[in-house]
């Protein structure tokens, strides 16, 4: 019986490239282009990530959305009551309006804010995915809804010594300013949610997750919005004793208001000035031809990134984060024209360096060519034609799964002793008992191989990990084993055996073939790991063999089983993995079945496969 252990997890890492391109070279922050082989390490990205301006305005963003949130859910304690209002907002200046609260404050705004108006300001083309846009958009009207309240508040308390109250503050705002207020109150959170929900996608937990994310995206404005005018509204009905704002320091107000609204203005049209001067540039620059795989040749604009021609084309072009180098599914091969490119920044270079990109690969968001560029898509997005049905798995779609590989030990000298017939019907019983212990564990049947079967098991799975399902389906695989050995005792001479291989890691899912023969297939470096694993065990006479990551992503652990490290063709690093020797005769595999729940091991080396 399989037992979950704490702690039992691993990261999902980022896919790699596609199948049929072989990983020749790690790329380094220099070289990521060229393919100078160098091993990257956790602390190198990391410090190549600290220089990257996204992430920078990640950052940023991350502690203005920590300002947002509890400014809010100190509004929502509007339905307890003004005295709770209070007390809370004592608690956020003391934090917020200290020296480093408000350092990290006023920091995170100017990057956040000049960031994006930088990148703004040097787009080469307006065609962009439609939450794109909005995210635009409702950042652009921030700063002008949110003038009157930030002069309000900071203002007349850091200019004038006016203490900002809930008390005085809900008094400006009820009833005269409640529909801007609200409706500013809207539109930051909007913004904050479609960036951390653009950010936090790719991350393996979002999917468990986004359930009660949801909730927790709608429930704060909600309670926020009704608790700020739910305060206000008792205020209104209730004396509360509080100095107003004399004269003065309201016509003070007024002028901070104006100075800072002119000065938004001011932004905004040198910002809107040098749109305009680099679209004229772009116009009238010679912009480079592009190439793509296929021959379709466009005329791209000078200055502009492969993925804005790309989207000026109106070719199909994929990219999950928008083009901000969060992700590589806009990676492209550079089949010719690459030795003119300018290497990577850092920021191409820390991506390309987390998926170990080979030779001639780019980010299309990240390159700007000058000269003509012949390139391929890697992860292309599906053509959008009426008359063709389409679905991702044409294009390929890279995914985290697990793969199994089970292979029948010595059956070709059995099939000699047996009749063809009486073969056939072995074989076709032992794949049919296999197929249905995987498909009952939630994986399914990539293809028969010979006497081989090959597996997947979908590590996206809401309801359990592709990993812990594959290894309970090779128990139960070698538990099937046993009946059938039982079933055909009078007719084997000697009884079946099988080898399981077990791996876990980013594939290529794709339809491969010809006609309408085309089945949905997985590709990749994990495929040929899990298969060496498998051809594995019988070097080691082992039943199973699991790779370290599947079994740590699984939260199982693999009891009588022996920890080793391997070298194996292709990679730098070795491979730990959960070797399960075969079992004694006297013994059954249904002893294996309560046996699978700790491990125990050892590492006697390093072996080449």
């Amino acid at each position: 019986m399989l037992t979950l252990v704490n702690g039992a997890e691993t990261r999902a890492g980022a896919a790699g490239p596609p199948a049929g391109m072989a990983r020749k070279a790690r790329v380094s922050a220099t070289d990521a282009g060229t393919g100078a082989a160098e091993a990257p390490g956790p602390i190198r990205i990391v410090l190549l990530r600290l220089c990257i301006p996204q992430a920078w305005r990640s950052t940023s963003g991350l502690v203005l959305f920590a300002f947002v949130l509890t400014h809010f859910l100190n509004h929502a304690l509007g339905h307890v009551s003004l005295e709770a209002m209070q007390q809370a907002q004592m608690v956020r200046r003391a934090i917020w309006e200290s020296w480093p609260g408000t350092l990290l404050l006023y920091g995170a705004v100017a990057v956040h804010i000049g960031l994006a108006l930088w990148k703004l300001a040097n787009r080469r083309t307006w065609r962009m995915p439609l939450w794109e846009a909005a995210q635009i958009a409702l950042g652009l009207s921030i700063p002008f809804l949110a003038a009157g309240h930030v002069m309000s508040t900071r203002g007349l308390s850091a200019l004038y010594g006016v203490e900002p109250t809930y008390v005085t503050q809900l008094r400006l705002l009820w009833p005269a300013k409640a529909l801007s207020q609200s409706l500013l109150l809207v539109i930051v959170w909007l913004h904050a949610m479609i960036g951390l929900h653009h950010w936090v996608r790719l991350k393996n937990w979002y999917r468990a997750w986004s359930p009660l994310l949801l909730a927790f995206a709608v429930l704060v404005p909600v309670l926020a919005l009704t608790g700020w005018i739910e305060g206000a509204r008792r205020l209104a009905l209730t004396h509360v004793e509080a100095p107003p704002l004399s004269g003065l320091l309201l016509d003070a107000r007024a002028r901070l208001i104006d100075r800072t609204e002119a000065v938004i203005w001011g932004v905004a049209l040198i910002v809107s000035a040098m749109i305009v001067t680099t679209r004229l540039a772009g116009r009238l620059g010679s912009g480079p031809a592009i190439v793509y795989s296929g021959g379709r040749q466009v005329k791209g604009k000078a200055g502009a990134t492969l993925l804005e021609i790309s989207r000026a084309a109106g070719i199909p072009h994929a990219s999950v984060c928008g083009g901000r180098g969060r992700c590589t599914t806009c990676r492209v091969l550079v089949l010719e024209g690459s030795e003119r490119l300018p290497p990577p920044d850092v920021t191409e270079a820390s991506a390309l360096l987390r998926i170990k990109a080979p030779p001639g690969v780019r980010l299309a968001c990240q390159i700007r060519p000058s000269h003509p560029l012949t390139v391929r898509p890697l992860i292309p997005l599906r053509a959008s034609t009426p008359r063709v049905v389409q679905d991702d798995d044409r294009w390929g779609v890279e995914r985290r799964v697990t793969i199994l590989f089970a292979d029948l030990r010595g059956f070709t000298q059995l099939a000699e002793s047996l009749y063809p017939y009486d073969t056939v019907f072995l074989l076709n019983r032992y794949f049919e008992a296999m197929e249905q212990e995987i498909r009952r564990h939630g994986g399914r049947v990539d293809k028969f191989l010979g006497d081989g079967i090959m597996a997947v098991f979908d590590e996206t799975s809401e309801r359990r990990s592709g990993s812990r399902e594959a290894l309970e389906a090779a128990q139960a695989m070698l538990t099937a084993l046993d009946e059938l050995n039982v079933e055909f005792r009078s007719t084997l001479p000697q009884p079946l055996r099988i080898g399981i291989g077990i791996h876990t890691g980013p594939v290529v899912l794709g339809r491969i073939g010809a006609g309408q023969e085309r089945g949905v297939t997985a590709l990749g470096d994990s495929v040929n790991v899990a298969s060496r694993l498998e051809a594995l065990n019988k070097e080691f006479g082992s039943v199973l063999i699991a790779s370290d990551a599947t079994v740590r992503s699984s939260g199982l652990d693999i009891p009588g089983a022996e920890l080793r490290e391997i070298a194996v063709r292709g990679r730098v690093q070795p491979l730990r993995i959960h070797v399960l020797k075969s079992l004694r005769p006297s013994r059954t595999t249904s002893e294996l079945s309560s046996a699978l729940c700790a491990c125990a091991g050892n590492n006697p080396g390093v072996r080449r496969v």
